[in-house]
């Protein structure tokens, strides 16, 4: 095998932890249903009437240690499994905290938090952390930002799709009619230094999103930052590229980054990516739409590129 497929692999110490994890609930969990009183025996607290309930719970138990098992083979690839038993062990300690503070069960009964619960948040977290660096890529310099590129063929001159850009009409036509967001202020220009500010919700939360140009090279070139927003990090290059058959590749190169550090990359790397995919599928639809059937009639046909 060589290193270069050897660095695709989760690393060893993940496996370990995963397989010390399952034999680990395994054995809770048989215990449990062949002995479902032992722990209340053994912190000194009376037995419940309904032992088949608590057997229930090393079933439960168990099944996570098969679960643990599976995501030992890859733990990045079934990094779910992990931070589903994550949650698992941070909200058991919570109740047996909630549970503590009304004397419902007496301190001993933590013995089985911290061998069930707390040991593993470490090594569980490590593991989670290790699995949104390699979904990231790691070829960025952030190994939490994703690169998203999309092109299209347009069947007019970069200076006209350029100017389309610059045109007032563009930035409302190419915001998704599902996309709940809006012009509030735009400086009316895409050189340096000029701001857009959008503002809508993303489902029930608030979103103001403000842009600011870096760079601007026409007819070849625009590129735009996020001041504050959605985003941990977000620039937009918009390229406009001679085919030699007198029309434009227009590409969008978008370097972006989750919020909320490796889980936002877990949780919502996917969703990202898809609303980026539909998102840019619209917003070239459209503006292919409007050059090509409209450019005769449109003024960015006919007025000269501004200068930089």
């Amino acid at each position: 095998m060589d290193a270069s497929s050897q660095s695709t692999r989760p690393p060893g110490w993940a496996r370990w932890w995963l397989v010390a994890a399952g034999v680990y609930n395994l054995l809770w969990g048989a215990l449990t249903i062949v002995f479902p009183h032992w722990l209340f025996d053994f912190v000194g607290i009376q037995r419940i009437n309904y032992p088949e309930i608590w057997q229930c719970v090393g079933m439960i138990v168990g099944v996570y240690g098969i679960g643990y098992l599976v995501a030992a083979g890859d733990s990045r690839t079934h990094w779910p499994i992990v931070l589903v038993g994550l949650l698992g062990k941070i909200f058991g300690p919570l109740g047996f905290g909630v549970a503590l503070l009304r004397g419902a069960f007496p301190p001993l009964f933590g013995l089985t938090i911290l061998t069930n619960d707390l040991i593993w948040w470490i090594p569980f977290i490590m593991i989670l952390r290790d699995a949104a660096r390699h979904r990231a890529g790691g070829t960025l310099a952030n190994p939490l930002r994703r690169r998203y590129v999309k092109e299209i063929r347009i069947d007019a001159s970069p200076e006209v799709v350029f100017r389309f850009h610059e045109s007032p009409e563009a930035l409302r036509s190419l915001i998704p009619p599902w996309e709940k967001m809006e012009v509030a202020e735009s400086s009316g220009s895409l050189q340096p230094g000029s701001k857009v500010v959008l503002r809508g919700r993303v489902a029930v939360f608030p979103v103001r999103w403000v842009a600011v140009h870096t760079e601007y090279d026409p007819p070849h070139l625009f590129a735009d930052r996020q001041e504050s927003g959605p985003f941990a990090f977000w620039y937009h290059r918009h390229r406009f590229i001679d085919d030699g058959r007198g029309g434009t590749i227009l590409r969008d190169e978008v370097e972006y980054q989750a919020p909320l550090g490796w889980i936002g990359a877990l949780l919502g790397g996917w969703l990202i990516r898809r609303k980026l995919e539909r998102m840019f599928a619209f917003r070239h639809q459209t503006t292919q739409r409007l050059i090509e059937s409209c450019s005769k009639q449109k003024p960015w046909s006919s007025q000269p590129s501004p200068s930089p």
